[in-house]
């Protein structure tokens, strides 16, 4: 799977989320690789915490984003490549999206977030007009209260109202998440049966089931 993390906004989650996929993937028995192309490079040095089996992160520039991709996906060492975006908008972007299995666009339950996570929802169609390629893409809430407030519904009823594919998991504002990038240890590893963990092996799962009918109709055409 080539999976892609997007915000065109800070502070929604985006680099622990990949981080926390990735190492989920890896600690299935995948060779998993991370590219950090965020200007801030939390990935890049989490990556020198962290000892997952299996997960390879590097942190480049993101002007040598197209040639790295294409030498890593050919080389055939990766069963999975998870890209974690510049918070900004540039062409970087366009061509992470155009590759991707699936786009996932983190935000919190606001008003700001949602507007931003729109803009790369609107990008995403631009670019599936150009290549004439559906790209899958679904919004994550991050950072959300466990239980429900005035706010997680009104970006619910927003979502809805605009028709924008959602997974049903969600992630909760977790210290897990936080540590993770202090002790290196993903949340699949330290609770790997409740709290953090369970969220991200329940959101796995949700993409594998978008994923994987995606991939057969792209050989069966």
């Amino acid at each position: 799977m080539i999976l892609t993390f997007a915000s065109s906004k800070g502070g929604v989650g985006k680099s622990t989320t990949c981080a926390a996929v990735a190492s989920a993937l890896a600690l299935e028995g995948a060779h998993v690789l991370i590219i950090d192309l965020d200007q801030n490079r939390t990935l890049g040095r989490w990556a020198k915490r962290t000892a997952v089996e299996g997960l390879t992160v590097s942190a480049i520039e993101t002007d040598k984003f197209g040639a790295y991709f294409r030498d890593a996906e050919a080389s055939g060492d990766y069963d999975h490549i998870c890209i974690d975006l510049p918070g900004t908008r540039e062409v970087t972007l366009f061509k992470a999206l155009a590759r991707s299995d699936l786009v996932i666009i983190p935000a919190q339950a606001s008003e700001p977030d949602l507007r931003e996570a729109l803009v790369v929802v609107s990008d995403i169609r631009d670019i599936g007009d150009t290549t004439g390629r559906r790209i899958p893409y679904r919004l994550l809430l991050t950072k959300i209260f466990p239980l429900r407030t005035r706010v997680t519904d009104y970006a619910y009823a927003e979502l809805e109202r605009k028709g924008l594919p959602l997974f049903r998991t969600a992630l909760v504002e977790r210290s897990a998440y936080r540590e993770m990038f202090l002790n290196g240890q993903p949340p699949t590893l330290t609770e790997p049966e409740k709290g953090a963990g369970l969220e991200i092996a329940t959101l796995l799962t949700e993409i594998r089931a978008i994923v994987e009918p995606e991939a057969l109709l792209r050989k069966a055409g």
